[in-house]
């Protein structure tokens, strides 16, 4: 009798201790998650700030500013930047890559 009191009361203890540890790491996983949401904010901020000064430094007005303060280096080609080949460029690829590959192989 004795030894069954005593077996319920150490099953009792396990099943408490093995919920505290449960529980422990289930805190812990939520201050993780907690923590990276918090860091999420932090980078769409940073990301917002960032791209907002992206848009101020290209804008129009602010190229020209710099372009006329001798800021920017202003180059120009000396080829067109189009020519009048109607071809298509990804179809052409793939000849291109096929006809290398056949000639790989011979």
């Amino acid at each position: 009798m004795l030894f069954r009191f005593g077996s319920a009361i150490m099953l009792a203890v396990a099943v408490s201790l093995i919920g505290i540890a449960l529980e422990k790491e289930s805190l812990k996983l939520k201050r993780q998650v907690s923590r990276q949401h918090y860091q999420l904010d932090v980078l769409i901020d940073a990301h917002a700030k960032m791209k907002l000064a992206t848009q101020r430094a290209g804008s129009p007005r602010q190229v020209l500013n710099s372009m006329e303060r001798g800021e920017l280096d202003v180059e120009t080609n000396q080829q067109p930047v189009s020519t009048n080949r109607r071809e298509m460029p990804l179809l052409q690829w793939h000849l291109n890559h096929s006809s290398k590959q056949a000639a790989g192989e011979k």
